[in-house]
C-alpha cells in the first residue's frame, strides 16, 4: 500500500505556484507567433446569403522578426487575396488582388488581447505595378487607411471558439469567414524591390473641393452683375505644381486618380467611372479617403428649409433639429453619408458580408460657424468655416450688437471666428479649419491661413466655382506656398497630442448660440429686437462681445464654448455668460 502523504500548507502553496507558472508558460507558448516562413492557406465562406465571396482565397505568411527597444520584438506578416478563377482555371493561379506586408508588435491571428500596434505598412498591387509604403510623417510609423474599425475588419482575425495551432482553423476578414485548408513552413521572405515611400501628413489637409481650375487666371469683375469663370480639369502636370506648393488633398475623377494615388497626398473619388474603384484592393491604400470630402452646410441648409424655418421658434429647436438632420445624412448612405462608399460598392455588386464600411473622418463645410458645437456634437469629425472675412462688415455688426464701435484688426476678426471653431473642436477632441473664398479680403487671407495653422487647424481649404465665391487658382497656389513657408519656419506640435492650456473659455448656455447675423429664422425673436426673447438674446450676445474685447485687450488666448454639462477643461479660467438679468 502506498503511504499516505500529508501535505503541509507550504507544500500546497508551492504546488499552486508551480501550477500557475506552468499555466503562464503554456499560455505564453500557445500565443507565441508562428515561426518565420509559416504559411496558411484559407478559402473564403461568403458572409452574405446566396452571394459569392468577393475573393476566392486568402494566404497569410509570417516573415522575419525585428528587435525593438526594451527587449521586445515585432513580426512581419503578409496578407494576400486572390480572385475567383474563371471556369476551368485554378484560383491559386490568379494574380493576387493585393498583397500587404505589415510589421506589428503581435500576431494578427492570435487572441486579440491588445492592439496590433502597426509599425510598417507596405501595399503591393500587381495589377498596377505599384509597391507603396505609407508612413505618417509626424510619427515615422505606419499610416493606416481611415475606415472605422480598420484593424478589426481589414486584418484577418481569429474567429470565436476556433481551434487550430499555430494558425486558427477559422478566421474573419472583410465581413466574410476564412476556413483553413492547409499550413506549411519554410516559405522564403523575399524583399520587395521598387518600394515607393509615401510620407503623408494627416494633421494638415490643404486642398480644394473641385478637380478643376479657372481658365482666366485672375479675378473677374462681379459688378454690376455676377460673372462665372471658365473651368477646365486639372492636368497631370498641374497636379505636380499643386503638390509642390503644399496642397495635399485632392478630389479627383478616375483618370486623375492614377496621377496622384502614388504621390504623398490624399485623394477622394467615387466608386464608379472608368476605371472603377478596385474592391477590396484600393481600400487598402492609406491615402485614399473615400468619396466624401465634407457634409455641405447642414446649418445653412436647415435655415433655408421652409419645412423648418417657418415653424422653428427657439434656439434649442435649431440645435436639436440640426443634430437630427446631420445624423440622418450621416447614416443615410447617399451624398454626404459616411456609408456612401458602402452603398456605391454594393450597388456595383460588391459583397461586403456583414461589414459596415464607414468613412467617418470628414467635416462639415459651413457658413454658420457659430453652430460648430452642435455639428460636432452630432458626430461629425470636424468643421470648416467658409471664410469671407471682411473688416468693415465685421466692425459694423459688432457695433450694432454691442453698442460700442471699434476698429478691429484682422487678427481680432480672425480670432473671433476661430474661437468658436477651436472651442467646439477642443470640447469633442475633433478638428476644425478654414476655407478661403473669393469674397475674403485678399489682404486678410494670408494671415487667415497662417493663424489657423498656428491655432491648431487641421483643414486649410479653398473654394473653386460659383461666381464671386470662387478663389482664382493662382491665388490658391500662392496661399498654399505662403502656408508651406510659414509651417516650415514655425513647426507646431502634433494636434493629436495633449491640447495646450489656454487662457480663457467664454462659455454660453447649452441650447443657445450667438451670431452677428440676422436671426430672422428664430421665430421667438421679433424684428425690432424688443420682446422678451430678443432682450435675453441681446444681453447674451453683448456679454460675449464684451468678453471677446476684454480678452483681446489683455492679449489672452480664448475660445467660445457651450456649457453643456461637460467639464470645461484646458483653460486657466472659464467665464460663464448668461442671458439673464
Amino acid at each position: 500500500m502506498m503511504p499516505v502523504t500529508r501535505w503541509t500548507a507550504r507544500a500546497r502553496g508551492w504546488f499552486s505556484i508551480s501550477l500557475a507558472l506552468f499555466a503562464i508558460l503554456a499560455t505564453a507558448h500557445a500565443q507565441s507567433p508562428p515561426a518565420p516562413g509559416t504559411h496558411g492557406h484559407y478559402l473564403v465562406l461568403t458572409g452574405k446569403t446566396h452571394a459569392p465571396a468577393p475573393f476566392a482565397s486568402v494566404d497569410v505568411v509570417y516573415g522575419p522578426r525585428e528587435k525593438l527597444a526594451a527587449g521586445r520584438e515585432a513580426l512581419w506578416w503578409e496578407l494576400s487575396a486572390r480572385p475567383r478563377a474563371p471556369e476551368g482555371k485554378e484560383a491559386e493561379a490568379q494574380a493576387p488582388l493585393f498583397r500587404l506586408r505589415v510589421l506589428t508588435r503581435r500576431d494578427p491571428l492570435a487572441s486579440p488581447a491588445e492592439p496590433l500596434d502597426f509599425l510598417r505598412y507596405v501595399l503591393r498591387l500587381d495589377r498596377t505595378g505599384e509597391t507603396l509604403e505609407y508612413r505618417d510623417v509626424r510619427t515615422g510609423r505606419a499610416l493606416l487607411p481611415g475606415w472605422r474599425g480598420f484593424e478589426r475588419l481589414f486584418v484577418p482575425r481569429r474567429a470565436r471558439a476556433t481551434g487550430g495551432a499555430p494558425l486558427p482553423e477559422t478566421a474573419e476578414l472583410l465581413g466574410h469567414v476564412l476556413t483553413l485548408q492547409h499550413t506549411g513552413g519554410g516559405v522564403a521572405w523575399e524583399p520587395w524591390d521598387g518600394t515607393v515611400l509615401l510620407d503623408l501628413d494627416p494633421e494638415l489637409l490643404v486642398g480644394t473641393g473641385r478637380n478643376f481650375r479657372d481658365a482666366e487666371g485672375s479675378r473677374l469683375p462681379q459688378k454690376p452683375e455676377r460673372r462665372n469663370y471658365t473651368y477646365v480639369p486639372f492636368t497631370r502636370e498641374e497636379y505636380g505644381v499643386m503638390i509642390e506648393t503644399g496642397i495635399n488633398l485632392f478630389t479627383v475623377d478616375p483618370k486623375q486618380a492614377e496621377w496622384v494615388r502614388g504621390k504623398p497626398v490624399f485623394f477622394l473619388r467615387g466608386a464608379g467611372g472608368s476605371p472603377p474603384l478596385e474592391y477590396p484592393a484600393d481600400l487598402y491604400r492609406s491615402n485614399y479617403l473615400g468619396p466624401v470630402m465634407f457634409m455641405d452646410e447642414p446649418a445653412i441648409i436647415l435655415v433655408g428649409d421652409v419645412e423648418i424655418h417657418r415653424t422653428l421658434r427657439h434656439f434649442s429647436d435649431a440645435a436639436a433639429a440640426l443634430h437630427k438632420r446631420i445624423r440622418e445624412q450621416y447614416e443615410g448612405g447617399e451624398g454626404y453619408s459616411a456609408f456612401h462608399l458602402e452603398r456605391s460598392l454594393e450597388q456595383a455588386g460588391a459583397n461586403l458580408g456583414d461589414m459596415r464600411l464607414e468613412q467617418h473622418d470628414f467635416p462639415a463645410w459651413e457658413t454658420l460657424f457659430e453652430l460648430s458645437h452642435y455639428e460636432l456634437a452630432a458626430g461629425l469629425a470636424g468643421v470648416v468655416h467658409e471664410a469671407r472675412y471682411q473688416l468693415a462688415p465685421f466692425d459694423e455688426a459688432v457695433a450694432r450688437w454691442s453698442g460700442a464701435p471699434r476698429k478691429h484688426t484682422a487678427r481680432e476678426l480672425l480670432r473671433y471666428h476661430y474661437a468658436f471653431l477651436r472651442g467646439a473642436a477642443r470640447t469633442f477632441e475633433k478638428d476644425w479649419g478654414t476655407s478661403i473664398y473669393g469674397q475674403c479680403d485678399p489682404a486678410i487671407a494670408p494671415e487667415a491661413v497662417t493663424l489657423a495653422y498656428d491655432m491648431g487647424a487641421r483643414y486649410v481649404w479653398f473654394w473653386t466655382s460659383d461666381h464671386d465665391h470662387h478663389m482664382p487658382w493662382p491665388e490658391q497656389l500662392e496661399l498654399a506656398r505662403h502656408l508651406k513657408r510659414h509651417a516650415a519656419a514655425h513647426p507646431r506640435p502634433s494636434i493629436r497630442g495633449p491640447a495646450p492650456v489656454l487662457d480663457v473659455a467664454i462659455a454660453i448656455p447649452d441650447g443657445f448660440f450667438v451670431s452677428l447675423e440676422n436671426l430672422w429664422w428664430v421665430r421667438a425673436l421679433d424684428k425690432e429686437r424688443t420682446n422678451e426673447a430678443s432682450q435675453r438674446y441681446n444681453r447674451l450676445l453683448r456679454r460675449v462681445l464684451e468678453q471677446f474685447h476684454r480678452a483681446c485687450d489683455a492679449g489672452e488666448d480664448f475660445d467660445v464654448v457651450v456649457d453643456d454639462g461637460r467639464t470645461i477643461a484646458g483653460y486657466r479660467s472659464v467665464v460663464r455668460v448668461s442671458e439673464g438679468e
